[in-house]
């Protein structure tokens, strides 16, 4: 008998409000599962965002799909002695994958708008979306007595119209044909999509139920085409190569049996049937899927990170800041940013004195040292915390905010031991703009947290005044002359412009994508206050091996424009991949896997005058 962890995801009662717990259940699983760097990446999760809309919904991001999926409670099941509903499950292509061209001319021509990104936010809300979108239903069964639980697909093979009599389009008096009669307007391959993200959600369940499937079945039924003609008439008929599949999977007790409790048969004969009772008995296609297996993965620590290819310390940021200059302003806009990408920040506070008054003001685990200052007196005190922190949980990005008191400086030999545990990412230094001329005065600690900067924010450009802001912003450049500088109104600057929280690693891994302001994360936030503006990327593509020595004489040229730089790169001597990170004139290069999958690139980050790209390039080259 298997039993499975429910209480990891619900431990309320499942006939009091149905609807409610399987929402809780499934909302549990993809929250939980985010919280684990190394094992969603494994898994498949490239992303994941919940929908404000109603009803309650989520966008994600997995991999080999440019686009992004969406999935939304639709409704309860009548199942005795279960509780049961159905999720939509739907694909928002990107508007350059060749996938849009089996999509429908209404569903193609949506994703060529100029606001099509922004509507997946809330596809909820717009029913025309979904239509257009939907590509199958997850079901979600849960036994009464929380014994046994049901997770399925249901899509058809491919959602097919037809135009009977084809699709004409006059432009400029031309008359142009856009689908010949009895051609396709959609022929989306809808049951391989879906079950992509199937594959990653069974996955999640299996991870946070600890335990695997203990039994599958498939049935699939003949499907049907749609068809319409000129007059807007629709019709459907039978399509010989057309199918529409159930693929369910069972987790604890009750096995085959339960299993087909959930899920009753469909009226009809089934054109395939299959049952098993574990991997080795599974259809051929379904034997490898990760989801037997992904109970195993339950402590990403002891996953081989070097064969998975995947740095896992977490970034480190380091927030100073004198008194008052809005350290923890700052502090609710980054946990907000990366809360919203499902990222879990771990931020570990310090004061002077017995109480913490900051640790009680946000509503976020903390970890506080109370008994002075971290950069001062409290030498090993910090390893200690780090190394709590990361016994207890998997962060995206560790923040220490230091005290309005502390010295950075003094921190720098305590951050080279943690060099095992955690990333150095940055020190970000806040200034208050009204109250800077008195802070330098007053404290040579001012000064000192200027010069320790790599990322300036001058803070209070509302309070202070454009006189008075140009300035706090020329003192502070006579004190340090290299780290970006942004001028922000209550702390708010976008994340994305100026950390590495995201995982590097994926950003190698198969997707092509460029890190940064131009890339994903940060593309509908950028600019997003008005110092933002002068933020550039440029992204080289390495075609080749590079010289190591050449490599490093090149990155030692960067101008002190260039902020931040990342990529994957290959060696020639010794022959090995190596992920690449750069901060304001500091640079780290990390073992990755020889071969590793994706291409190989430098992403350059910076404001100000951009350099030549293709002068880069040939010196990188030559």
């Amino acid at each position: 008998m298997t039993r499975i962890a429910l209480e990891n995801v619900y431990r309320g009662d499942f006939g009091e409000d149905p609807g409610d717990a399987l929402r809780a259940v499934l909302r549990s699983v993809l929250i939980r599962t985010q919280f684990l760097p190394t094992v969603r990446h494994v898994i498949g999760w490239r992303g994941m965002r919940q929908s404000a809309a109603e009803p309650e919904g989520w966008t994600a991001k997995i991999a080999g799909f440019a686009g992004v999926f969406g999935l939304s409670f639709l409704c309860l099941e009548e199942v005795p002695g279960w509780a049961a509903a159905r999720f939509g499950i739907f694909y928002f292509p990107d508007p350059e994958e060749p996938l849009v061209e089996r999509c429908s001319l209404a569903a193609a021509e949506l994703t060529q708008a100029g606001d099509y990104l922004n509507r997946v936010g809330g596809f909820q809300e717009r029913p025309e979306m979904c239509g257009l979108f939907d590509v199958g239903v997850l079901l979600l069964s849960v036994r009464s007595d929380g014994g046994s639980l049901a997770l399925a697909l249901d899509s058809v093979s491919s959602l097919r119209t037809v135009a009977r009599d084809g699709v004409r389009l006059t432009r400029d008096g031309v008359p142009t044909v856009l689908i010949e009669p009895g051609g396709c307007d959609r022929d989306f391959p809808a049951f391989d999509t879906a079950l992509a993200f199937f594959d990653v959600l069974a996955s999640s369940f299996g991870l946070n139920l600890e335990s695997p499937p203990v039994c599958l079945l498939e049935r699939r039924y003949p499907a049907l085409l749609r068809e319409y003609d000129r007059s807007g008439g629709v019709a459907v008929r039978e399509a010989p190569d057309l199918w529409n599949g159930l693929l369910a999977l069972g987790y604890g007790e009750g096995g085959l049996e339960a299993l087909r409790c959930a899920f009753p048969a469909l009226p009809g004969a089934a054109i395939r049937s299959a049952d098993a009772d574990g991997a080795e008995t599974a259809p051929p296609e379904y034997r490898d899927r990760l989801w037997w297996r992904a109970h195993q993965l339950k402590d990403s620590r002891n996953i081989d990170r070097k064969f998975l290819g995947v740095d896992e310390r977490p970034p480190l940021v380091v927030l100073t800041g004198f008194l008052g200059s809005g350290k923890t302003s700052f502090l609710q806009h980054f946990i907000e940013y990366q809360t919203q990408r499902s990222r879990f920040v771990a931020v570990i506070q310090n004061e002077i004195g017995e109480v913490g008054l900051d640790g009680k003001l946000l509503d976020y685990t903390v970890t506080e040292i109370d008994e002075g200052c971290v950069c001062c007196s409290l030498a090993g005190n910090l390893k200690q915390a780090v190394r709590g922190i990361l016994d207890r949980f998997s962060p995206d990005a560790i923040l220490l905010e230091t005290t309005g008191l502390a010295n950075p400086l003094n921190l720098l030999d305590e951050l080279a031991e943690l060099e095992e545990l955690v990333r150095f990412d940055s020190t970000v230094t806040m200034v208050d703009a009204l109250n800077l001329g008195e802070a330098l005065a007053g404290s040579p600690v001012a000064a000192d947290q200027i010069r320790a900067a790599d990322v300036l924010v001058v803070n209070k450009a509302d309070l202070a005044g454009d006189a008075r802001m140009e300035e706090a912003c020329r003192k502070v450049r006579e004190i340090n002359q290299r780290a970006p500088l942004f001028r922000t109104v209550r702390g708010d600057l976008n994340p994305a412009l100026v950390f590495d929280a995201d995982d590097p690693s994926r950003r190698g891994a198969g997707e092509g994508a460029s890190p940064g302001p131009s890339g994903p994360a940060g593309a509908s936030h950028a600019h997003a206050t008005h110092g933002d503006a002068g933020i550039w990327s440029r992204t080289l593509r390495l075609s080749r091996p590079l010289d190591r020595d050449r490599f490093l004489e090149v990155v030692d040229s960067l101008p002190e424009t260039v902020f931040r730089a990342k990529g994957l790169v290959d060696f020639t001597d010794p022959g090995e991949t190596m992920l690449f990170q750069y901060v304001c004139g500091r640079y780290e290069l990390s073992g990755f896997p020889a071969g590793g999958p994706g291409e190989r690139f430098l992403t350059l980050i910076g404001r100000d005058e951009a350099p030549d790209v293709r002068e880069l390039t040939e010196a990188l080259n030559g």
